[in-house]
C-alpha cells in the first residue's frame, strides 16, 4: 500500500464545478467501454501449395523408381548378355591366349547407355522437383509470417487508438432537472442533504434559490456552507431561533397579510366553515385598517387583546389607537358574538409576536435564501410557522412580476393539499421551478403524485414502496452503478470539555507513652589441666570460679499533641475538536447492478439513488437512474453537462488476408486463387460486453441519443415487443451532436439581486 499527500488544492478546484450552470439533479454512468470498436480483420491464413507442385514430386519419384527398377537393370542385363556371345565366340583365341574383343565391349556400353542415360535424367527430374517444393513450401511460410506481423502490428494501433479514443470520454453524465414540477418521495435525511446540495449548487449560477426547510433537521445545511465558500451571498434564517430578527412576511402588503393568516390559520382544516374564515378575514382586516401603516404581528396581537379587555401591558400601541380600537372599531354586541373568533386568532398569533421586531445584524439579501425550521421538538410555534412560510412564498410568487427564483420545499407532507396546489399552480404560471421532497407517500403526497415528474428515493414503508412499485410499473428495470452501490461515507464529530475543582483540609493529632525495665544474674565456673611429667601422670592443675549479678531498670513516657492543616485546591479545562471523513469508491470487473422495480427493490435503494419518472412525448413513462452524489464530481471522466451522443461506428477493417485480396510477397510461380465475394462489414451496435447483458436492449427512445443511444433506464419491456438483436441493423446511426461545453469560469454575480422581482 502507498500513499501521498492529499491534493486539496485539486479537491477545491474540482468541487467548484458543482456551479456549473444546467440545473442537474446527479449524474448517471455509462461505461465507456461500451463504445469499444473490435478489430475485425481477420488473421492471414497460410496459403496452401498448388497441387501441380506435389503432383509433379509424385511422378517423377515414380519415374525414378521405374526407370531404377527396370530400366537401369535391363540395360546392364542386355549389356552383360553380349558380354558372353563375344566370349562364346572367342573361344579359340582364349584359348590361344588372346584379348576379349575390343568391339563386344563397346557394344555392352553401347546397349546399356541409354539405361543409364534415362535413369540419371530421371533422378534430375525428382531432385529438382523436391527442390522447387522445399523453395516454395519455404517462400509461403516466410510471406505468411510477414502478414502475420503486419496485421498484428495493425492490431495493436487499433487497440491503441481505442483506448486513447476511450480514455476522452465522459463515463458520467448529468441529468436535467425537468422544466416542471418536480415531486421527491422518500429518501433520508442524508439523501436529502447530497440531493440539495447537488441541485441547488447548479441552480444558483443562473438563478436566486429559496429553499424552505420544513425537515427541522437543517438538511440545507452542506448547501449554505458551499455557498459560502463561493463567495455567493447566503441567508439562512432559523425560525423561531431567530423569530426576532426575520424578514418574513415584512414585505407584505396589509391584505396580502390578512390573507396569509387566515389560509395558515385553517390549513390544517380543509373543512373549516366559510363563516368563520370570513369573519376572521373581517376581523383582521379591521384591525390593520386602524393600526395604519406600520403593521406587525405583535400590534395585531395586542388589538386582538384589547378588543377582548385582557389586560396588556405592553408598549406597541399607543393610548389614542387603544381608544379608537376598543371603542370604534365594533360594537359591543358584535364583539361579544366574534369572542371565539378573537380568541382564536389570538391564540395563533400569540407565539409569533416577535416576528421581525428586531433589525438583522447581517445583510438580508441572499443569492441563496435558507428558511430552516430549527432542529428541536415538535411545537406549536414550528407548526404555525410551517403553514405561515408557504403562504408568504405563495403570495410573494403571485405578486412577482420580474425575478423569481426556484423554489424548493423539503418537508411537505405536513402542509394541506390545497396550498401545496396553490403554490404549485402560481409557480407553473410564472415558470418558477419547484420542487417538493415528500418522506412519505401517502395522504397529501399521496393526492399530489402525477402532477409534474415523479422522483423516488428509498421507501422504507412497505405500503409506500408498493404505491411506488405500482406508480413506476413492475416490469421496469432499472441499473446502477457499482459506485453507487460501495460508495460510502463516514463522519465524526467530537468535542470534549471537562473543568474540575477540588478541596481538601487535614487535621493530626498523636500521644505516645512508654515504660522499661531489666534485670539479670551472671556466674562461670572452670577447671584447666596444663603441661604434665612423664607420661602426663603428674599435670599441673588450676581452677577459676566467677560469679556476679547485675539489675536495672528504665521508664519513657512521650507525649506529642499537633494539628495539621493542608488545603489543595486545583482547576482543569480540556477542549478538544476531531472531525474525520472519509471516502471510498470500489470500482470492481462488475460495473453495474440490475435491478427489477419491486416494492423491496425500492425499500434498499442506496441513500444517493433517485429514480426518475418522466412522460414519454409518444405515451407511456421513461424511467431514469439518478446518482445524486455531489462526491461524484470529484472523479475522473465526470461531465457536468448531458452525456454526448457516442461516435459514429467506423466500417470494419478489411484485409488483404486469405480469401480477402492477394497476399504481399507471394511468390510468382504461385497462380493466385479467385477471390470470393467480399463479406459485408459487421453492423456495430454499442451495448454491454459479454457477461453483463442477459437479454437484448429495448428500441431507443427518442431522447436516449443524449445518453449515447442507450435507454436512459435500461429497462425491459415485455418480452413480445424486444428486438431482435441478431439481425443486422440498416439503419444509419444518427448523426452525432455538438457537445455543449460549460464555460471554464463562468460569471459570477457582483452582488446579488432581490428575492423577488417588482409587483406587477
Amino acid at each position: 500500500m502507498r500513499g501521498g499527500p492529499v491534493d486539496h488544492q485539486g479537491l477545491l478546484a474540482r468541487r467548484e464545478k458543482l456551479f456549473s450552470p444546467d440545473p442537474r439533479l446527479g449524474w448517471v454512468f455509462r461505461d465507456r467501454w461500451w463504445f469499444l470498436r473490435p478489430f475485425n480483420e481477420a488473421p492471414p491464413q497460410q496459403q496452401n501449395l498448388p497441387e501441380y507442385l506435389a503432383r509433379r514430386v509424385s511422378e517423377t519419384e515414380q519415374a525414378a523408381r521405374r526407370r531404377m527398377s527396370r530400366t537401369l537393370p535391363l540395360s546392364f542385363a542386355a549389356a552383360a548378355i553380349l558380354v558372353l556371345f563375344s566370349a562364346c565366340e572367342a573361344s579359340d583365341a582364349q584359348m590361344s591366349k588372346t584379348p576379349l574383343p575390343v568391339g563386344a565391349l563397346i557394344l555392352a556400353v553401347i546397349v546399356a547407355a541409354p539405361g543409364v542415360v534415362m535413369t540419371w535424367f530421371a533422378a534430375r527430374q525428382r531432385d529438382t522437383a523436391r527442390n522447387t517444393y522445399a523453395l516454395a513450401h519455404e517462400q509461403t511460410i516466410g510471406s505468411h509470417d510477414t502478414q502475420l506481423r503486419q496485421w498484428q502490428a495493425r492490431k495493436q494501433e487499433h487497440e491503441a487508438n481505442e483506448h486513447a479514443r476511450l480514455n476522452g470520454l465522459p463515463e458520467w453524465g448529468a441529468v436535467p432537472r425537468p422544466t416542471r414540477r418536480l415531486d421527491v418521495f422518500g429518501g433520508t435525511l442524508w439523501s436529502w442533504e447530497a440531493l440539495l446540495t447537488t441541485y441547488g449548487s447548479s441552480t444558483l449560477p443562473g438563478q436566486p434559490l429559496l429553499v424552505l426547510d420544513l425537515s427541522r433537521e437543517l438538511v440545507t445545511r452542506e448547501l449554505a456552507e458551499l455557498g459560502q465558500s463561493a463567495w455567493m451571498g447566503v441567508d439562512l434564517q432559523r425560525l423561531p431561533s431567530e423569530l426576532a430578527s426575520s424578514t418574513l412576511l415584512a414585505d407584505l402588503s396589509p391584505q396580502e397579510l390578512v390573507d396569509a393568516i387566515v389560509e395558515s390559520m385553517h390549513g390544517g382544516t380543509p373543512d373549516a366553515a366559510r363563516a368563520d374564515r370570513s369573519m376572521d378575514d373581517r376581523i383582521l382586516s379591521k384591525i390593520c385598517d386602524a393600526l395604519g401603516g406600520e403593521i406587525t404581528l405583535g400590534r395585531i396581537a395586542t388589538a386582538l387583546r384589547v378588543l377582548m379587555g385582557e389586560p396588556d401591558t405592553s408598549e406597541t400601541l399607543t393610548r389614542d389607537e387603544r381608544r379608537r380600537i376598543s371603542n370604534e372599531l365594533f360594537t359591543v354586541e358584535y364583539r361579544r358574538q366574534a369572542h371565539a373568533n378573537l380568541s382564536r386568532i389570538e391564540s395563533y398569533i400569540h407565539p409569533l409576536e416577535t416576528l421581525g421586531t428586531e433589525p438583522r445584524q447581517r445583510d438580508t439579501t441572499g443569492y441563496l435564501t435558507c428558511i430552516a425550521l430549527d432542529s428541536q421538538a415538535r411545537n406549536v410555534r414550528s407548526e404555525l410557522l410551517t403553514d405561515l412560510i408557504v403562504q408568504w412564498v405563495t403570495h410573494r410568487i403571485t405578486a412577482s412580476g420580474e425575478s423569481t427564483p426556484a423554489l424548493v420545499v423539503a418537508g411537505a407532507d405536513e402542509l394541506a393539499r390545497r396550498h401545496l396546489e396553490r403554490l404549485s399552480d402560481a409557480c407553473e404560471r410564472r415558470g418558477v421551478p419547484l420542487t417538493f421532497l415528500f418522506r412519505r407517500l401517502r395522504e397529501t403526497s399521496a393526492e399530489m403524485i402525477g402532477g409534474g415528474a415523479v422522483a423516488f428515493m428509498r421507501l422504507g414503508n412497505h405500503e409506500d414502496a408498493s404505491r411506488a412499485a405500482d406508480f413506476i410499473g413492475r416490469d421496469y428495470r432499472f441499473v446502477l452503478s457499482q459506485i453507487t452501490k460501495n460508495i460510502g461515507g463516514n463522519e465524526s464529530h467530537t468535542q470534549t470539555d471537562t473543568t474540575g475543582e477540588g478541596d481538601s483540609t487535614t487535621h493530626s493529632t498523636s500521644h505516645s507513652t512508654g515504660t522499661s525495665t531489666n534485670w539479670g544474674t551472671t556466674r562461670s565456673s572452670g577447671v584447666n589441666y596444663s603441661g604434665g611429667e612423664a607420661f602426663g601422670l603428674f599435670p599441673d592443675r588450676s581452677t577459676n570460679r566467677q560469679s556476679g549479678s547485675s539489675r536495672g531498670g528504665g521508664q519513657n513516657t512521650s507525649d506529642t499533641t499537633g494539628t495539621a492543616v493542608s488545603t489543595s485546591r486545583n482547576w482543569s479545562a480540556a477542549y478538544s475538536y476531531a472531525e474525520g471523513t472519509n471516502w471510498s469508491d470500489a470500482d470492481t470487473t462488475q460495473r453495474v447492478y440490475e435491478y427489477v422495480v419491486e416494492p423491496v427493490t425500492l425499500q434498499h435503494l442506496p441513500d444517493h439513488a433517485l429514480l426518475l419518472v418522466e412522460s414519454a412525448p409518444g405515451g407511456g413513462r421513461r424511467l431514469t437512474p439518478v446518482e445524486c452524489d455531489p462526491a461524484i464530481i470529484t472523479l475522473d471522466r465526470v461531465s457536468t453537462a448531458p452525456l454526448p451522443d457516442p461516435p459514429a461506428p467506423q466500417q470494419a477493417i478489411i484485409g488483404t488476408a486469405a480469401g480477402y485480396g492477394p497476399l504481399a510477397g507471394a511468390p510468382q510461380w504461385a497462380t493466385p486463387p479467385t477471390p470470393p465475394t467480399p463479406r459485408a462489414p459487421l453492423p456495430y451496435e454499442p451495448g454491454l460486453p459479454t457477461g453483463y447483458q442477459t437479454g437484448p436492449h429495448p428500441a431507443a427512445s427518442p431522447t436516449a441519443a443524449a445518453y449515447g443511444g442507450q435507454p436512459e433506464h435500461d429497462f425491459r419491456e415485455p418480452k413480445s415487443s424486444w428486438p431482435d438483436q441478431r439481425k443486422p441493423s440498416s439503419q444509419a446511426p444518427p448523426p452525432p451532436r455538438p457537445r455543449r461545453e460549460p464555460p471554464e469560469n463562468p460569471p459570477r454575480r457582483q452582488g446579488p439581486p432581490p428575492l423577488f422581482g417588482g409587483k406587477g
